[in-house]
């Protein structure tokens, strides 16, 4: 296969009271970005008895947000590209719609060079831990309180959970 077919994928728009395929798009239709563009608070279920996602800040709730990710666009050197690149987050996890005040683009606007950068070491402090083994480590913040879960993973090793927070 030639480099842009390998990453080819197909999306249905789905109408859950009629069963019916209303609609079939390629990961680079430039239709469906700008359905995702405009409408992305459409592609995840918010719980209908939550008012925490009436605080989620999106680029199709917020003028800012959508101005970030034009400008990224618009700097992209391959307008398929890109789109493909939005198209495969798709569908989105739990964690990635975050009621925290942090990620609302409306109250903080955040420049590259002056963000905090931090490291979270997700290890043991033991230092017991063999260096040749392949370690897999996924990270879960909290929307809004300064703590994260690591959890990691070892092959043949037991799960390791650690709690990290700020001091």
């Amino acid at each position: 296969m030639e480099g842009t077919e390998q990453n080819l994928a197909f999306f249905a728009v789905y109408n859950m009271e009629t069963t019916d395929i209303v609609s079939l798009y390629q990961n680079s239709s430039e239709e469906l970005y700008s359905l995702f563009e405009y409408f992305y608070d459409h592609f995840h279920t918010n719980p209908q008895n939550s008012s925490h996602g009436n605080f989620i800040s999106s680029h199709s709730n917020n003028v800012h947000a959508l101005d970030q990710l034009r400008t990224i666009k618009n700097k992209a050197s391959s307008s398929s590209q890109f789109v493909k690149k939005m198209m495969a987050s798709l569908p989105y996890t739990c964690q990635s719609q975050s009621p925290s005040p942090y990620f609302d683009l409306s109250l903080f606007r955040y420049d590259k060079p002056n963000v905090v950068k931090f490291k979270i070491k997700p290890g043991s402090d033991s230092g017991a831990s063999d260096s040749r083994a392949k370690r897999i480590s996924s990270f879960l913040f909290h929307p809004f309180f300064p703590l994260a879960l690591s959890i990691q993973q070892t092959y043949m090793q037991p799960t390791v959970v650690n709690l990290h927070f700020r001091r």
